[in-house]
C-alpha cells in the first residue's frame, strides 16, 4: 500500500509542475520572445509547440485528476475544518488552469480570439497556479 500511495503522490506532483510549469514557460518566457519574431514565424512556432503542449498537458490533466481523487478520498478521512471549503476553491481554480491550458493548445479556429490574448489568459492562469500551491500547502495542515 506505501508503493501506491508514494506513485500517487508523485503522479500527482509530476502532473501539476508539469501543468503548472507549462504556464511559466509560456507566459514569461516564451511567448514574449516571439514578440520580436515576424508574424509568419511565430504562428509556425506557436502552432507546432500547440501539438506538442496538447498532448503534455492532457496527460498531466488526467495525472492530476487520477491521483488527486485517490489522494482525496486517503485524506479526506483524516481532514478537519475548512478542508472541505478550502478543497473546492482549490478544484474549482485547478479546473479553470486546465480549461485555460486546453482552450490555449487547441487547434480549433473557434478558440483563436482567445488565444490572441494570450497575455491577459495565461496570466491568469500563473495567478490561479500560484493560489492553488498555497492553497494546497494549507489542505496539508488540514487533515
Amino acid at each position: 500500500m506505501i508503493i501506491v500511495k508514494l506513485l500517487m503522490r508523485w503522479l500527482h506532483i509530476f502532473s501539476v509542475i508539469t501543468a503548472a510549469g507549462t504556464t511559466v514557460f509560456l507566459r514569461l518566457a516564451l511567448l514574449p520572445a516571439l514578440a520580436a519574431v515576424a508574424d509568419e514565424a511565430r504562428k509556425a512556432v506557436i502552432q507546432s509547440l500547440s501539438r506538442r503542449l496538447r498532448v503534455l498537458i492532457r496527460a498531466a490533466i488526467g495525472g492530476a485528476m487520477l491521483s488527486g481523487v485517490y489522494n482525496t478520498i486517503l485524506l479526506s478521512k483524516t481532514a478537519v475544518p475548512p478542508y472541505g471549503f478550502v478543497y473546492a476553491v482549490k478544484m474549482a481554480m485547478s479546473g479553470a488552469v486546465f480549461v485555460v491550458l486546453i482552450i490555449f493548445t487547441s487547434s480549433k479556429p473557434r478558440y483563436a480570439d482567445f488565444q490572441a490574448n494570450w497575455r491577459k489568459w495565461l496570466g491568469l492562469n500563473l495567478a490561479l497556479a500560484i493560489i492553488i500551491v498555497a492553497l494546497s500547502a494549507w489542505l496539508r495542515y488540514l487533515h
